[in-house]
């Protein structure tokens, strides 16, 4: 195999991996090695300290994770399982196993996890966290609502499972991550559905997720439903014409439907909102 076929397999394998990686995990001789170095000093990968190189491009978050030998969580994982986030991660976390204590300087912001029963990643294997352990994490490290968030979109699409969580969640000091866990649901079709089933349960309220009224009503508090669906969802005629026909099917079977923008439901006015209609209703739950 000459210079130039060497170049190019190790740009693919170093696309492949996430575009970051560890020298000696992508070269297996010699000339890999000459031919590795050649690609550095032709401007076409970047190195890094701990023997680390990256495509130019390559996420800021996947060099971090390879320079401390770990695998991405929290934030930057959830994104690229395809989890919604409120806000973009600021901090990158990363994931070692347990028992692991030298960080290495230089890397910048990094919050770091050390993690009992982190499933390891091959060396060509993008550095991201198996998903068991990218939820638990988030779990103890992030607020209540984007952990809730996070474990409503996970077991959604079944990205994990609640047995295998509480499997990993035993014992004495875990008791508030279980009654986390017992407050997800999975039926929650969005992530402002989360955020204004959250904050409804913090003002005492108990609505219903997912009601079948012969389809589908984000939340339920007696005679109230409540939609949280954003504009993105109702960005064309037939979705603005359905939720129109919806809303009338409501009415007259003696529904009162009450639709929350995506700000509103962010900007976290919920209860704000919902109280004074579930007031007149009857159907808000005093304290």
């Amino acid at each position: 195999m000459d210079r130039v076929d060497r170049e190019g397999r190790l740009l693919v394998d170093l696309g492949r991996c996430g575009g970051a990686a560890r020298r000696a995990s992508l070269c297996r001789d010699r000339s890999d090695w000459r031919a590795l170095s050649a690609l550095v000093e032709g401007g076409k990968v970047s190195s890094y300290p701990q023997g680390v190189v990256a495509l130019p491009q390559a996420d800021r978050a996947k060099v971090v994770a390879r320079r401390v030998g770990g695998l991405l969580t929290c934030g930057h994982a959830l994104a690229r399982y395809g989890i919604p986030l409120r806000e973009e991660p600021a901090a990158v976390h990363v994931a070692v196993r347990r028992g692991r204590s030298h960080i290495p300087s230089g890397v910048g912001r990094v919050v770091i996890h050390r993690v009992e029963g982190l499933a390891p990643r091959g060396p060509l294997e993008p550095p991201i966290a198996d998903p068991e352990s990218v939820v638990l994490t988030v779990m103890r490290c992030a607020d209540e609502l984007d952990a809730l968030i996070a474990l409503d979109a996970a077991l959604r699409v079944g990205l994990v499972h609640e047995t295998m969580l509480l499997a990993r969640l035993a014992g004495p000091r875990n008791g508030r991550l279980r009654s986390l866990l017992r407050r997800a649901d999975p039926r929650a079709g969005s992530l402002l559905e989360t955020i204004a089933r959250y904050d409804l349960q913090e003002a005492g309220q108990e609505p219903e997720v997912a009601a079948d009224l012969g389809f589908e009503v984000d939340l339920l508090m007696g005679r109230l439903v409540i939609e949280t669906d954003g504009y993105a969802y109702h960005g064309d005629r037939d979705s603005w014409e359905n939720d129109h026909r919806r809303d009338q099917s409501l009415l007259r079977r003696g529904y009162v439907p009450l639709r929350l923008t995506s700000a509103q439901v962010l900007s976290r006015q919920t209860v704000g909102l919902v109280e004074p209609v579930a007031r007149r209703l009857g159907c808000w739950r005093e304290s």
